[in-house]
């Protein structure tokens, strides 16, 4: 994303159509993801040197983290996961308005630093954190400035299988701040949540359903959906409740494919539609809502159009996912 100053949030057409994504990739294995490092998942007790693996290489730290700024989102949240607060983040109140997952609000005292492509290097200093978390693509313009007030831990959130690259690049953070084992118990909400959602599908004879999911926006005056495919995370949670995504557009590196109103037709004719969007800026009951291929499509005309919570984050860390599944369960009344 990351070029979003809100592209994600607030649908910036303009941005938003000049995503740059990078393929990096980083070193590390599933397994360690979901499993904790190599200690077994023993909390840093701060003796010795902590290696994070980073998409710039491993950050090595004399002992865990105590202030840090997250210049993204994702990262932000994944700290309050731990129970980290951050000395900093980037736009509180977009941070704020688009990430109201259950446990994820920003804790008071968190100063704001500015916005994720262009935070204040002076704010920044004058925290004299000891850790700065960027996601890989933002830190292209200023990872020398900001290596040059904390380490920085750069990590990439497009790898395949996205859910995979959030839960390592969760593991990596927890180890910078000492915090392996609550990272070990939040992913494992994950799968338990997953679990729980599957089963209540089966019980209410809903098991399988076929979904398509999207974020809709206005900019420039032209309604838009962004749709996700089996490359974006969102999809891959809820798959692993056992749904199955009836949206199958190649896509781009962040497996979303933007289209208008007639686009939304290539979803599976059974598909049940589940949306995010603004309260403001909602095109499903706006713009579309009078246009006759909206109308027309098979899960409007039959009563399978689904808000999710305006606040749930699609793009986001582990407490995002829970938020995905609660919310999909809560539209499809399981």
């Amino acid at each position: 994303m990351r070029n979003l100053v809100r592209t994600l949030a607030t649908g910036s057409a303009a941005v938003a159509l000049t995503l740059v994504v990078a393929g990096c990739g980083e070193s590390g294995s599933v397994g360690d993801a979901a499993g904790g490092d190599k200690d077994g998942g023993k909390k840093d007790t701060g003796s010795g040197s902590i290696s994070i693996s980073t998409a710039q290489g491993d950050v090595k730290l004399e002992k865990p983290a105590t202030k840090v700024v997250a210049l993204e989102w994702t990262y932000t949240e994944e700290l309050v996961a731990l129970g980290v607060t951050p000395a900093g983040n980037a736009d509180n109140k977009g941070y704020g308005t688009w990430i109201t997952a259950k446990g994820a609000a920003l804790p008071s005292g968190v100063t704001d630093v500015g916005n994720r492509n262009e935070p204040s290097l002076e704010k920044i200093r004058a925290l004299k954190p000891d850790l700065i978390v960027i996601d890989n693509d933002r830190s292209k313009s200023n990872l020398k400035q900001l290596q040059d007030i904390a380490p920085v831990l750069s990590f990439t959130y497009t790898t395949q299988p996205q859910l995979d690259t959030m839960k390592k690049n969760f593991t990596e953070l927890a180890k910078a701040v000492g915090k392996t084992n609550e990272a070990g118990e939040v992913i494992k909400r994950i799968d338990t949540s997953a679990a729980d959602l599957k089963g209540r599908l089966e019980k209410a004879g809903k098991s399988g359903t076929t979904y398509a999911v999207g974020q809709g926006f206005t900019a420039n005056g032209t309604s838009s959906v962004r749709m996700l495919n089996n490359d974006a995370i969102a999809a891959q949670v809820l798959n692993l409740a056992g749904l199955k995504n009836g949206w199958t557009d190649k896509g781009d590196t962040w497996g979303m494919s933007t289209v208008g109103v007639e686009g939304l037709t290539g979803a599976a004719k059974d598909a049940t539609f589940l949306y995010v969007a603004a309260t403001n800026d909602n095109p499903f009951t706006g713009t579309f809502a009078k246009n006759p291929v909206w109308k027309n499509l098979d899960f409007v005309k039959n009563g399978r159009v689904n808000a999710l919570d305006p606040g749930t984050w699609l793009f986001g860390g582990p407490l995002s996912a829970l938020h995905v599944l609660d919310e999909t369960g809560k539209a499809l009344k399981v």
